[in-house]
């Protein structure tokens, strides 16, 4: 796995949720990373992880608008799961993610294929 390139700075730690900021973070256009889990009670449990970026934006004409850009995606798995099935599922992920279709997803919302 390549190593993550994009700094953050912890900001808040409440225990089981953690908000970073990055480097082009402010009160008015935030650049903010939110991680929540959820630790399983058990050994048949499952582990629930939601990872947010939120960003600030601005308009055609470079004002500030209070809606942001978010990103989420929640991560769950079972305690007694296979290792190899969850390394299966991270992958296809990573793929569609890295790919020009989800990118045409996020800017048109048509479907991946």
């Amino acid at each position: 796995m390549a190593a993550q390139s994009t700094v953050l700075t912890e900001f808040s730690d409440q225990g089981n949720s953690r908000t970073y900021t990055t480097s082009t973070h402010t009160a008015v256009q935030p650049a903010l990373v939110l991680q929540k889990r959820k630790v399983p009670s058990g050994a048949t449990g499952v582990a629930e992880d939601n990872i947010s970026v939120i960003w600030g934006t601005t308009n055609s004409s470079n004002v500030v608008i209070p809606r942001r850009v978010s990103f989420q995606v929640t991560i769950r798995r079972p305690v007694d799961g296979d290792s190899a099935d969850v390394a299966s599922a991270l992958a296809i992920f990573r793929d569609i993610v890295a790919g020009d279709e989800f990118g045409n997803t996020v800017d048109t919302q048509e479907y991946l294929i």
